[in-house]
């Protein structure tokens, strides 16, 4: 019978038992034998314990293992890779290789594989792992950070200002959705040098979807762009046959992207029908970021006929501060990941060629996935991060006693967008 290994979790766990046993006027033998140990485990356990209380308990031993040969680098190493970090610089296995080569003659004459194992090893015991990179940025991240915060001190009381009607403060933004969504990684047997993954012919076709959500957690109606003629085939005879017209604005464009044209036609199309609905003649708040086609002479002429209020997201500070990035974005993408993947297993392995997804499949998992997200959802990405967009008398979350002053963004994750000049924006 093979012998059973506890963790230390474990092993506390069966002191404690093993304590409320002998209170019960077991003997020590008896209540060791009633918890499937030896008793010279209950002493050995019981004479570390004080050890074990300071390890993490899913680890099985109190023993640190063989001391590092890096252990006189330890903290200039860790030290620079945290300084780094912290101003938002990607560090590898490699670059550390080559920085304590810097200071130890002795290290950069071993073999290149001892010195990434004695690297790998001096980080996961300071728990320092690699991590993908989430967002990317120009700037350092804590001059973004100081950026969004004073954003939100002059936004904040403007959106939550008594009377404002949140019904009408918007946030719209693009995101691609693509029609082949093959995931990088596969289950595989182990120890086989290729791993083979097939794709469709349009693997790289994508779609842009415009989102936007209200305040109050309600859905404006979503715009596809596809990649066509904007008066083409496409765009007279096929997009207006599908069953998702009345879910969907549905245009074409020669790069499947948004421009002003674009621009327009989501404004008459999707917002003006929103605030018919829902505006009840209160004035709009309508936040965008820097992208050219948001600010331009045409968008703006048209949302101030409207009655629009145009607010500017600061460039690169999307990732903090912007709703459909902060909290939309990831469960739309999720949802209609989920559709791709149930009609892929439709699809017919054996076929020679795998199956392309047309725009009908495209725009019934875009529908289906907007028309499912919870309201909720909605109303927390106005909401994330530790701060929220309004006091605390409109917020129902449970940070609703949380003040901007207390918003710490050293661990938020920064998105970064086109450096466009706005100053004119926000006017």
């Amino acid at each position: 019978m093979a012998r059973k290994r506890y963790n230390i979790g474990q092993k506390l766990k069966l002191l404690d038992e093993f304590e409320t046993l002998r209170q019960q006027g077991y003997s020590r033998r008896k209540a060791a034998a009633s918890l499937g140990v030896q008793p010279i485990q209950i002493r050995k356990w019981t004479h570390n314990r004080p050890v074990m209380q300071q390890c993490p308990r899913k680890k099985k031993s109190i023993c640190k293992g063989r001391l590092s040969a890096l252990k006189h680098l330890e903290q200039p190493l860790i030290g620079w890779c945290l300084d780094q970090r912290a101003e938002g610089i990607p560090v590898t296995y490699a670059l550390l290789q080559i920085r304590a080569g810097q200071l130890d003659e002795e290290f950069r004459q071993r073999p290149e594989k001892s010195q990434y194992h004695m690297i790998r090893a001096l980080c996961r015991a300071n728990e320092i792992v690699l991590r993908c990179v989430t967002h990317q940025s120009q700037r350092r991240p804590q001059d973004v950070a100081d950026e969004a915060l004073e954003f939100l001190v002059v936004e904040r009381p403007i959106v939550g200002a008594p009377g404002v009607n949140l019904d009408v403060v918007l946030n719209m933004d693009q995101t691609p959705v693509f029609l082949s969504m093959q995931p990088k990684r596969t289950l595989n047997l182990r120890g086989e040098t290729t791993v083979n993954g097939r794709k469709t012919s349009n693997s790289t076709n994508r779609v842009t979807a415009s989102l936007a959500v209200s305040a109050s957690g309600l859905k404006l109606k979503p715009m596809l762009i596809f990649k066509g003629t904007p008066n083409g085939h496409i765009a007279r005879r096929e997009l207006p046959a599908l069953p998702q017209r009345n879910e969907l604005v549905m245009v074409c464009q020669e790069a499947a992207w948004q421009d002003d044209n674009n621009m327009a036609k989501w404004i008459d199309l999707c917002l003006v029908p929103y605030l018919q609905e829902y505006g009840q003649g209160a004035a709009a708040i309508l936040y965008l970021d820097a992208f050219t086609a948001h600010f331009s002479a045409s968008t703006k002429a048209k949302l101030e006929t409207q009655g629009v209020q145009l607010r500017a997201i600061p460039p690169g500070c999307t990732g903090l501060v912007q709703p459909i990035d902060v909290g939309v974005g990831k469960p739309f993408k999720d949802r209609v990941r989920q559709k791709w993947i149930e009609w892929m297993m439709r699809q017919d392995a054996e076929a020679p060629v795998m199956t392309n997804a047309s725009r009908a499949d495209c725009a019934a998992w875009v529908a289906e996935s907007w028309r499912n997200l919870p309201q909720s959802i909605l109303k927390n990405s106005w909401r994330k991060s530790g701060f929220s967009w309004f006091p605390a008398d409109v917020d129902d979350s449970e940070d609703a006693d949380a003040e901007i002053a207390d918003v710490d963004f050293a661990d938020a994750e920064v998105a970064d967008v086109p450096d466009v000049a706005v100053a004119d924006a926000a006017e």
